[in-house]
């Protein structure tokens, strides 16, 4: 599997700055994305949000928010919620 990540820009939200998770469209594999941020960056996750078509798990790091988001039509993507320039780096 060859998994990368694409940076988005969402018109719809602003122009808001995404990162999807390409070939990476599994059920529960924003689980498996929570787990590797934990490790890797010690980030601290909040309860999974469940919804319908989606989910949303809520990342923390140094008092900074991002949303890793699951979506039935997209898979996984990630975004800074204050969308600055050093969390937007941070991000990618």
């Amino acid at each position: 599997m060859n998994i990368q990540v694409a940076k988005h820009i969402n018109a719809d939200e602003n122009n808001r700055i995404e990162y999807l998770f390409v070939n990476f469209d599994y059920f529960d594999g924003n689980d498996l994305i929570v787990k590797l941020f934990e490790k890797e960056y010690q980030m601290i996750s909040d309860e999974k949000v469940d919804g319908v078509f989606y989910s949303i798990i809520k990342l923390h790091k140094n008092h900074e928010e991002y949303d890793l988001i699951w979506y039935e039509d997209v898979g996984n993507y990630i975004f800074s919620a204050k969308q600055d320039k050093d969390t937007i780096v941070l991000t990618c």
